[in-house]
C-alpha cells in the first residue's frame, strides 16, 4: 500500500508539467537510461562499452525508432547490448507513456482529468472516451502482430542461424513493426545481400505497413471490416498510403531501372519487388535492399520527400504524417477551385485542422533546413548537399535510411541528429508546444488585408 501511495505522489508531481513536456521528458528519460546501459562493458563485444556520444546517439535512434546507427549491432554489441536495443525499440515504438500508463492503471492508480488530457495528447486523440481501452488494444495488436511474424521469421531463419533464429525472428519482427530499421545481419548491409528473398521482403513490408498506418486504422480493420463503416481518418490513411507506396515505387523504378549500381542488373520482377519494398520502407522504416549511396540524385530526392511525409498518426513512425500531407494537398486544391471548405467523403475538414497541418509542415521544413545548414557548416564540404539533406530528413522522419555517412559526423553532428530524431518521434508540434506557453486571449483586433503571392 505504501508503494502505491509513493507512486501516486510521484505521478502527481510528474503531471504538474504540461502534457507536451511530459511526453518529451518520458523519451529523454528512456534515452538516458539506454545510454547508460550501452556504455556498460557488458554491452559491447570489446568489453569497453560504447563511447558516451555514440551510446547517446544509438540510444536516441533506438528509442525514437529511427535506425540511424554508428555501430554494427551484429559485430559490436553483445547479447545484452542487443536486448537493450530491442527493449528501447519496443518501448519507443509503443511510446513510454502507453506502457507506463497501463502499469499504473493496473496497479490501481486513478487518473485525474488533467492526467487523462496528457494521455489524450500522447495518443493524438480528440476525446477522452475509452483511452484505457485504446491503450490495451494497442498492446494486444502490437504483441499479436509481432508474435505472429516473429514465428514466421524464426522458421525462415532456422536453416541459416539454427536455434538463434528465434532471437533473429523476435528482433527483426519488433524492429520492422516499430519502423525502426535496425537489423542483425552485420556490416551495415541491411537487406542488400537478401534482395532476392521475397518471403523476407514480404514479411518486413507487411510489418512496416501495419506499424505505419496507425493503431486506430488497425482497429477499424479488425472490428468494422467495411469501407462504409470506416472512419474518415482510416479512409484517408489507406488511400494516401497506397497512392504514395505505388507512386514512390513507380518513380524509383523509372529512375533506377538502368542503374547497374542499384537495381539495373536485376530481373524485371526483382526490380519491381525492390522498388516497392523501398517505397514502403523509406516512409519510416529504413531497411534498404540496394546501396542508397549509389542511387541517382533524383532517386534520393524522391526518397527524401517520402521520408519527410512519413507514416500516419498514432503509429510507430515519424515524419509530418501522411494525413497532414493529405490535408495540405486538399487545402491547396480548395484554394485553386475557389472554395472555402474541404469536403472528403461527405465530411468537412475543420479550419483548425487545416491550420495545424500547415503549421506542422512549415515547422518541419524549417527544422530540417536549419539542421541541414548546421550539418553542412560542420561538414566542410566533405559531402554533397543531397547526402546531408538525406541524412537530416532520415533522422527527422525517424526512417534511419543511411547512405554511409552517419558514422562520420563529429560530436556536434551527432547531437544535432539526435535532437532531430527526438523531434521527429514526438512530433514537431508537440516539441514546439512544450517550449512555448500558450496564452489564450479574448481580445479581437480589426482585420486588414495584405498582399501575398
Amino acid at each position: 500500500m505504501k508503494r502505491l501511495t509513493l507512486n501516486n505522489v510521484i505521478l502527481q508531481e510528474i503531471f504538474k508539467f504540461r502534457s507536451t513536456q511530459i511526453i518529451i521528458l518520458s523519451f529523454v528519460a528512456m534515452i538516458l537510461i539506454g545510454t547508460v546501459l550501452l556504455m556498460l562493458p557488458i554491452s559491447t563485444t570489446d568489453g569497453q562499452g560504447l563511447h558516451p556520444i555514440d551510446a547517446l546517439f544509438t540510444s536516441t535512434s533506438a528509442s525514437c525508432v529511427c535506425g540511424l546507427t554508428v555501430v554494427d549491432l551484429h559485430n559490436d554489441l553483445t547479447i545484452f547490448g542487443t536486448i537493450v536495443m530491442l527493449f528501447l525499440i519496443q518501448i519507443g515504438g509503443l511510446g513510454i507513456m502507453t506502457l507506463a500508463t497501463l502499469v499504473f492503471h493496473t496497479m490501481g492508480y486513478k487518473f485525474q482529468m488533467k492526467e487523462s488530457l496528457v494521455l489524450q495528447e500522447s495518443l493524438n486523440q480528440g476525446g477522452q472516451a475509452g483511452i484505457f481501452d485504446l491503450l490495451k488494444r494497442i498492446i494486444i495488436y502490437t504483441f499479436a502482430i509481432e508474435g505472429f511474424f516473429a514465428l514466421l521469421l524464426a522458421i525462415h531463419f532456422y536453416s541459416e542461424f539454427g536455434f538463434s533464429a528465434v532471437g533473429y525472428g523476435i528482433f527483426h519482427s519488433v524492429s520492422a513493426f516499430c519502423n525502426a530499421g535496425f537489423d542483425l545481419f552485420g556490416n551495415y548491409d541491411s537487406l542488400c545481400k537478401r534482395n532476392d528473398d521475397y518471403f523476407l521482403m514480404t514479411c518486413f513490408g507487411l510489418l512496416i505497413f501495419l506499424g505505419g498506418i496507425g493503431f486506430t486504422v488497425i482497429y477499424d480493420f479488425t472490428h468494422k471490416r467495411s469501407w462504409k463503416k470506416f472512419s474518415l481518418h482510416t479512409k484517408i490513411v489507406l488511400i494516401i498510403n497506397v497512392v504514395m507506396i505505388f507512386a514512390g515505387a513507380l518513380l524509383l523504378f523509372a529512375t533506377e531501372c538502368d542503374n547497374p549500381a542499384t537495381i539495373g542488373n536485376m530481373r524485371l520482377e526483382d526490380k519491381l519487388a525492390n522498388t516497392i519494398f523501398t517505397s514502403v520502407s523509406c516512409r519510416t522504416a529504413g531497411m534498404n535492399t540496394f546501396d542508397l549511396a549509389s542511387a541517382h540524385q533524383n532517386s534520393q530526392l524522391i526518397m527524401i520527400i517520402l521520408m519527410f511525409i512519413g507514416a500516419s498518426p498514432l503509429s510507430t513512425g515519424g515524419g509530418i504524417k501522411s494525413t497532414t500531407f493529405f490535408i495540405i494537398l486538399m487545402s491547396m486544391w480548395a484554394v485553386f477551385r475557389g472554395r472555402n471548405e474541404i469536403i472528403v467523403f461527405n465530411r468537412r475538414i475543420t479550419q483548425q485542422l487545416r491550420d495545424q497541418a500547415f503549421a506542422i509542415f512549415t515547422m518541419g521544413t524549417i527544422w530540417v533546413a536549419t539542421a541541414g545548414i548546421i550539418l553542412s557548416a560542420i561538414d566542410n564540404g566533405a559531402h554533397v548537399l543531397t547526402e546531408i539533406i538525406f541524412e537530416t530528413v532520415s533522422g527527422f522522419g525517424t526512417v534511419g535510411m543511411g547512405i554511409g555517412i552517419t558514422g562520420e559526423w563529429d560530436i556536434v553532428g551527432k547531437l544535432v541528429l539526435s535532437l532531430t530524431m527526438l523531434v521527429g518521434r514526438v512530433g514537431i508540434m508537440t516539441f514546439m508546444l512544450a517550449l512555448i506557453k500558450q496564452n489564450a486571449t479574448l481580445i479581437k483586433y480589426p482585420a486588414e488585408n495584405i498582399m501575398i503571392g
